[in-house]
């Protein structure tokens, strides 16, 4: 093999002639050292790198690539690069073989797969209040390649302005509130597959997410403040009483003890004790604080539920409130709340053909309940802890004294004072109740 040393280019390169019959010829560069291009007896030009490879005493030549299809600067570089692999002690070809695996992989963890895993482990979390509404949101907006055009990239090539784009699109349907919620569902999803043990997995290395925030979309969260009025109430547990099983009586025992929509749409018979302490322990897996909450059972509530239908057979499950005999609970609200606003409009328009039902949600009763028991003189702790708004602090750890007792006599009056509400008393023996705002 005929071998120079030159300072190799291009032109050179391409004017290289293949020698005699059985002759390769090697030009090395004096630039990389190392380096060199191969010539053929039939005119094939290879880069190749002359090294002393991990494993071997002796130097030997390893092909980085043809010529023209691997340009002199790529050829250049890439020496470069195996001889600093090599000073670390790695050998070019493994690190290719992991490079090649990398992509690979990279090919294969799209954007919909890690989403498919994240759903996955979503019912395995202690605190899943909200995961068949998680799930259905997900699936609809991010697994939808209409509305999602990177869902099957790989994940790793997911950028933050595409994710800003995907949520201002969304906001500007308009549906803020629903770019609000997805906004969330993107960032726990990285935040989840950015976890030490699948990260490596699926190729991660940064989180596009992480410098993103609600105000960069012009989102914010809506703060509320809408509580129903008199009339309203009544209205709502008219309805409710029209209402069959088993949302009429779950819409009545949402208002009668102010917890949460999926406390009380998810209740089990075994979470009640109705006979000696009167209590509803709601578990603390189904409970936003993550400890478990005691709801003390007022006259009226123990009423609903001893005549509730109990399902008893063995296809049976113990869920309070349910359309499968107690195997599953009840949920998707949307249908049943419209029904909910028509039966309470129609209600008000008896007494006011002129009335109107502003926008409300289930939460608003919670609300109303808490400010209820602010009219009736409730002491504000105990008020809060009526609707489950425990302890903070210090206070949390040293202060284990439960208030049963106080949030039962908070519980019974605002009973009271809700017949009040749905059937008030003769002109002549008005009992006043604060009127809260709308």
């Amino acid at each position: 093999m005929a071998g120079l040393r030159k300072k190799l280019t291009d032109t050179m390169i391409a004017g290289l002639k293949p020698g005699r019959t059985g002759e390769r010829i090697e030009v090395r560069d004096e630039l990389v050292s190392g380096l060199a291009v191969r010539i053929s007896e039939k005119g094939k030009k290879t880069f190749v790198l002359v090294a002393r490879f991990p494993g071997s005493a002796n130097p030997t030549r390893r092909a980085i690539g043809e010529y023209p299809a691997i340009s002199l600067a790529t050829a250049r570089e890439e020496a470069r690069r195996w001889q600093l692999l090599i000073r670390r002690g790695i050998d070019p070809k493994d690190e290719l073989e992991r490079e090649r695996a990398e992509n690979a992989r990279k090919r294969v963890n799209t954007f919909s797969m890690v989403v498919e895993d994240y759903l996955k482990d979503i019912p395995s979390r202690q605190r899943n209040r909200h995961a068949d509404q998680d799930a259905a949101e997900i699936r609809r907006e991010l697994l939808d390649a209409e509305r999602n055009k990177w869902l099957n990239r790989p994940i790793v090539e997911i950028t933050d302005a595409e994710i800003a784009q995907l949520i201002g699109a969304i906001r500007d349907r308009p549906a803020p509130g629903m770019a609000y919620n997805v906004w969330g569902h993107i960032k726990a999803i990285f935040s989840w597959a950015m976890w030490p043990e699948r990260r490596q997995g699926y190729g991660l290395i940064n989180n596009p997410t992480q410098h993103l925030q609600p105000k960069h979309f012009k989102l914010s969260k809506t703060v509320s403040t809408r509580v129903l009025t008199d009339d309203e109430i009544k209205a709502y547990w008219k309805a409710a009483e029209a209402t069959p099983y088993p949302l009429g009586p779950f819409y009545k025992l949402l208002l009668l003890t102010g917890q949460r929509k999926a406390e009380v749409s998810d209740a089990r018979w075994a979470e009640f004790d109705l006979n000696n302490r009167q209590i509803w322990t709601v578990p603390e897996e189904r409970f936003k604080s993550g400890q478990s909450h005691l709801v003390p059972l007022s006259k009226d509530v123990l009423s609903l539920l001893t005549a509730l239908e109990r399902f008893e057979n063995e296809e049976s499950g113990d869920c309070l409130f349910s359309t499968t005999k107690g195997q599953k609970p009840i949920n998707g609200f949307s249908r049943a709340k419209a029904d909910l606003d028509k039966k309470m409009l129609e209600i008000l328009k008896e007494a006011d053909p002129a009335a109107k039902l502003p926008d409300w949600v289930f939460h608003d009763v919670r609300r109303t309940v808490r400010t209820r028991l602010s009219a009736l003189r409730v002491n504000a702790d105990v008020a809060e802890m009526v609707i489950g708004h425990g302890k903070k602090g210090l206070r949390r750890v040293y202060d284990q004294y439960e208030f049963e007792p106080e949030m039962r006599e908070a519980l019974e009056k605002w009973a009271s004072a809700l017949k009040t509400i749905v059937t008030p008393p003769q002109k002549n023996n008005v009992l006043t109740f604060p009127q809260a705002s709308a």
